[in-house]
């Protein structure tokens, strides 16, 4: 008597000799795709997240301040009034603070405003 005899390998070589050929492909097919599934929602989850960052400006001081945006070759005003947080330039800008100084922003930074002074954190 064989003692090495395991369920799951003689179950598994049943079903594979019932099933035949075309089953296999079948079944292989529904893998590939669930596999394909998963790979393209991993990276709509990765787009989705690397674009919802942007740029913010918060201004701390007690009168309104004037930022300059230039985004994609257009220049407009950003008015922040005292104690305003606005989000700003997703894919990357130019920013002219009230001070002259002009920076370039990649999308996650923070502008804090004190004192007529910016500063990138």
């Amino acid at each position: 008597m064989n003692m090495s005899f395991s369920w799951r390998s003689a179950s598994y070589e049943y079903k594979l000799s019932s099933m035949g050929q075309g089953a296999l492909k079948q079944r292989r097919w529904k893998h590939r795709n669930a596999m394909k599934n998963f790979v393209v929602a991993a990276v709509c989850l990765l787009v989705i997240g690397n674009g919802a960052h942007a740029a913010s400006a918060v201004n701390l001081d007690s009168e309104p301040r004037t930022l300059i945006v230039t985004e994609g070759g257009s220049k407009s005003e950003l008015a922040l009034a005292a104690g305003e947080t606005v989000e700003f330039c997703s894919g990357g800008c130019f920013v002219t603070m009230p001070n002259g100084d002009r920076e370039a922003l990649t999308g996650s930074e923070t502008i804090e405003i004190s004192g007529g002074v910016a500063r990138i954190r």
